[in-house]
């Protein structure tokens, strides 16, 4: 009888110390999870990689061979085909300039939070002139043309996320958790306690990247880069 306490208080034991250790762990794991920082230094020699493959597939277009588009009188144009010139040769001038240059100032000073919010922007606005190029490639262009585009914008606006992220996580732990980060970005004081205007691309345009490449309007985005930021 003794024997047989013993065996059950034993087997008891065990299964209280297993239960005891897989709370222990998903509690851990959850934690983990959910006030993880993002690894900023990954994310942006990953996105370095990204721009320089971005403005490959780009470089690779052949936009004086895409099909015309029809005008009034079943005439053709060639509007589309210039418009997608321009903003090819804008994202080219960004993604070999521009951009690298944002991210080695953000490298350089190790996750800073106006640094990185610089990059961010200036990502987002390339998804959107990208996600424009794509479309009209799309329409007009050759598949082998429009997948890589579609490929690059994907992995551009899952990088911008990142970086969304870390600098909302970065400002909560500054302002001790009382910023919001659409707040955060109204500012334009370069003096690290704001943020930057739009930098790289010339003309006004919405912070928020546009709608995927296969649900967005078909339409060519023709927004200018300047090389100064």
């Amino acid at each position: 009888m003794k024997i047989l306490r013993f065996v059950l208080l034993s087997a008891i034991l065990v299964v209280a110390s297993s239960l005891s250790g897989f709370v222990q762990n998903a509690v851990a794991q959850n934690r983990s999870q959910s006030g993880a920082r993002p690894d900023l230094m990954s994310a942006l020699l990953e996105l370095d990689r990204q721009a320089a493959a971005t403005n490959s597939d780009i470089s690779h277009l052949q936009i004086d061979k895409w099909k015309g588009g029809w005008k009034t009188g079943f005439t053709t144009s060639s509007s589309h085909k210039n418009q997608a010139s321009q903003t090819a040769q804008s994202l080219q001038r960004n993604l070999h300039g521009g951009l690298p240059d944002l991210i080695r100032d953000a490298l350089n000073s190790r996750g800073n939070l106006y640094t990185t919010f610089k990059v961010y922007e200036d990502v987002g606005l390339v998804c959107e002139a990208l996600d424009g190029l794509a479309t009209t490639a799309h329409e007009f262009g050759k598949q082998e043309e429009y997948a890589p585009l579609a490929t690059d914008y994907n992995s551009l606006i899952r990088l911008r996320h990142v970086l969304s992220t870390y600098i909302q996580q970065k400002a909560a732990a500054v302002d001790g958790g009382g910023s919001s980060f659409s707040s955060m970005t109204s500012s334009a004081s370069p003096d690290g306690l704001g943020m930057p205007k739009k930098i790289i691309i010339d003309d006004g345009l919405p912070d928020k990247p546009t709608k995927s490449v296969a649900a967005k309007k078909k339409k060519t985005s023709t927004m200018p880069f300047s090389n100064g930021q």
